[in-house]
């Protein structure tokens, strides 16, 4: 690759660099370097599908702990964003009246 990049007065490096994208003589050379491609290389192998195995029939559902455990997160949060909302909708309407009040 060097031998043929300096008959033709380019460096390896710069085929290497971001040179290859902007000056259409090295893009060239680097386009002459790569190998010949094959058309239908990717018809050579095609993949078989994964078989997964079956879920096992005799799972246990999820306790009732794990449920209430995600009832209770679930409320919290519906909680926090509704506190945060009137807390935003409160700071919106005290600014609104600050604003009639100095208009």
């Amino acid at each position: 690759m060097s031998a043929a990049a300096v008959d033709v007065g380019i460096e390896p490096w710069e085929l290497h660099s971001e040179l290859v994208l902007v000056c259409p003589e090295v893009w060239r050379r680097a386009r002459e370097l790569l190998p010949e491609r094959d058309p239908d290389a990717f018809l050579a192998g095609l993949r078989q599908p994964i078989a997964l195995p079956p879920a096992p029939a005799d799972e246990a559902p999820a306790s009732p702990r794990v449920l209430a455990a995600v009832a209770l997160y679930t409320l919290r949060r519906l909680l926090h964003a509704a506190g945060f909302g009137f807390v935003t909708a409160g700071g919106l309407a005290a600014l609104a009246s600050l604003a009639e009040l100095v208009h």
